[in-house]
């Protein structure tokens, strides 16, 4: 993955342009999230990533994705366990205090991060299938 993720997200967000923006934790408690997830996503098998998850994506665009099913997926993808596999992102969330601040405050954002991330690997493998 880019290393320069968090920074494109912010800059499509339009938080780049605003020259405090790091001043505002919660988009960046986010994104490193998406990092997280889309970091662990990345390392893990293919075929099992798929077998695990592709269910929930699907009901996720197709919008069916109820929130008993969002849980489901919550309790498969275990954001603990991926969290203790990144030690970095979290290093890196946790050296900005207000970063920090927020993610005791808001820590499900974070963890939603984690989710958004992994459908998005989810995501680019369903469509390089397609276009195969």
């Amino acid at each position: 993955m880019n290393e320069d993720l968090l920074e494109k997200l912010l800059e499509a967000w339009g938080a780049n342009k605003d020259p405090k923006y790091r001043e505002y934790p919660i988009p960046v408690l986010v994104s490193l999230g998406f990092k997280t997830g889309h970091q662990w996503a990345s390392k893990q098998k293919r075929d099992d990533l798929l077998s695990r998850f592709e269910e929930f994506y699907k009901d996720w665009v197709n919008d069916q994705l109820t929130k008993q099913r969002y849980h489901m997926l919550y309790e498969e993808l275990n954001p603990p366990s991926i969290i203790s596999e990144m030690p970095d992102t979290m290093n890196q969330a946790l050296e900005d205090p207000k970063v920090a601040e927020a993610m005791l405050e808001n820590y499900h954002l974070f963890e939603n991060g984690i989710v958004w991330g992994l459908m998005s690997v989810i995501r680019r493998i369903i469509m390089d299938d397609e276009l195969s």
